[in-house]
Parts: C-alpha cells; structure tokens; sequence
C-alpha cells in the first residue's frame, strides 16, 4: 500500500507547522521543530510486520470520497461467432452485460486530550507528548485497516471470511500434520486456487496468509527430500517462487476456526476501498490549559471484484 493511499498528507504537515502558530505560542515553544520533523519520519516510515493485509501490496483505492456506498461495474463479453453461410441465415451475436458490486463505506474517528502540565513534564524528558499522540492515531488506523482486510470491519468481511471465496478444510490441525502433509496442504490450496482460474495471471494468488502457529510449524518442520533436508516454508517458497507467504495474528480464530488464504493482489482481482485517507485535524484549544487533536478516516474495505481470485482452508 502507497502512502499517499492511507494518509492526508496535508493535514499531518498543517498539525506539524501548528508549532510556529497557535499551539508552541501557548506552550513558550516547548516543542522543538528538530523533534516534530524526526517524529513526522518515524510515523511513515516504521514498519509493521504484524499487519500481514497492509504488507501484502494490495492495491489501495481512494475514490469515493464522501459517498456511502462505493459501487464496482465490470463489462463481460457473451456470445460467439457463426459459420459464414450458414443455411439459416444466423451470424452469431456478441454482446456486453456488466457486472457490479457494493460495499458501504463508513466513517471512524478519535481524539486526543492534553493540558499544557502534560506536556512540559514530558518534555523534561525530551517526549513530545502531542506527536506521540498523533503516532498512536497512526499506529491504531492501521491496525484497523489491517482488521478490515483480512476479517472486515463494522459488518464487512475480509481475505479471511469473504463468502464468495471457495473454502475448504484442512485434513487436521498442523500439529497433527507429518511433514509431508503439511506441505501437501499449502500446495494444493495454491494449485487447487490457480487450476480454477485457469492460470489467469491478475487471478493468480501470489500471497499466502496463514496463522503465526502454522508458519512457525512450517518454518521449523524438517522435510526430507532427495535434494537434501529443508523445512516445509523452505520448500514451499522454492517451489512457488512467485507466492509469497505471511502471517497474521488475526488468522488464528476467523469463527471458531483458524483461516489460511490463498489471494490475488492484481488490482482487477481486489482492492483495498479507504475513500478518505487519515486526516489529522489542527490543535484546538478547549481550555485555558487543555488542548485536542481529532482525527478521521472513511473505510469501505475490501472490494473482491472476483472470486475466484481467492481460496481458504480452514482448521490447518
């Protein structure tokens, strides 16, 4: 995912320019403009290895703005040619239907609330309390952008539970599993998910997602092959060079039973739907000593645009 598709950029330099106004006149400058622009860097540029769905490179989309419900339209082509001459005189017809799909968008928000105490004491302790505050905004947006993705949010499903995904069960829990069958579940779920669609490239999956127990198991269990012993992650990703393959925390319990996804990230196959991207709003006084920034965001959430470009297996 793009910066540029999950922040108002704009907002955040107008919350970091606010110490030359309002906010650093009220506070005798206590906040340094050296320390706003390292925390501005450490907000975009942390990594977070947990967020399996935000890492996975799924495309996101910022159309839709302040629509409620966000709608997709795909044209398919129906319909054949007919042999030239035919004695009834039918040429074949070719024709064009669309096919669409909706997801509603909802809108989130927070706020924080500090007193000028609070942040002259934390900065005796070289903290600048107001952007800490703006990075844990931050680092819950994504958390729940992750959410959204791989199970939803507020009533949408995501890579884990989406309906229109073929699913399947596993032949046992991984730690029941040998070696060898370990292997043989991950592989026929990507095989099995490329077979039906036919070795279409934008449907292929090139991820995996499955829970952090299963990818340590694999990433531990020694498979003997001829070519030498290997853990079954090793085999795995030397044999689908072009699968990558994750963990999530949230893929451990999807209703009642752990998920593993095999997905697409082509943008004709999905896309990620945040209509409006985190907004930072200004510093506003709400007392003599108080102070608050509040902040919003507008989520549809995972749009499939075709279903086969998905399979799960549950209970590995």
């Amino acid at each position: 995912m793009k910066i540029g598709n999950l922040y108002d950029l704009e907002s955040f330099e107008r919350f970091f320019d606010a110490k030359t106004h309002d906010f650093a006149d009220a506070l005798s400058g206590t906040i340094l403009a050296r320390q706003l622009t390292h925390v501005n860097a450490t907000i975009f540029e942390k990594k977070y290895p947990e967020l399996a769905f935000v890492n996975s490179g799924i495309t996101t989309d910022n159309s839709g703005g302040y629509a409620q419900i966000i709608q997709s339209l795909r044209l398919i082509e129906d319909g054949g040619f007919t042999q030239a001459g035919d004695a009834s005189g039918n040429k074949g017809k070719i024709s064009l239907h669309a096919e669409d799909s909706t997801i509603k968008v909802i809108e989130r928000e927070a706020h924080s609330i500090w007193t000028d105490t609070e942040v002259k004491q934390a900065d005796l302790q070289n903290i600048n309390l107001p952007s800490r505050y703006v990075s844990a905004h931050n680092k819950i947006y994504l958390r729940e952008v992750d959410q959204s993705g791989l199970v939803g949010l507020n009533g949408n499903t995501g890579l884990l539970n989406h309906a229109g995904f073929t699913s399947g069960s596993a032949g046992g829990a991984i730690a029941t599993l040998t070696a060898q069958e370990a292997y043989d579940e991950i592989a026929t779920l990507i095989t099995d998910q490329w077979n039906g669609v036919n070795n279409t490239m934008e449907y292929m999956a090139s991820v995996v997602v499955m829970p952090v127990t299963v990818s340590n198991v694999l990433s531990s269990l020694i498979l003997n092959t001829a070519a030498g012993d290997k853990s079954v992650m090793a085999a795995l990703q030397a044999n689908f060079g072009t699968v990558t393959f994750m963990s999530s925390a949230r893929a451990a319990d999807v209703g009642g039973a752990s998920a593993t996804v095999a997905f697409s990230i082509n943008q004709e196959a999905m896309v990620m739907r945040v209509p409006e991207t985190l907004t930072i709003g200004e510093i506003i006084k709400v007392g003599s000593f108080d102070h608050k920034v509040d902040s919003k965001y507008r989520i549809a959430g995972l749009d499939v645009l075709e279903n086969t470009a998905g399979r799960i297996l549950t209970g590995l």
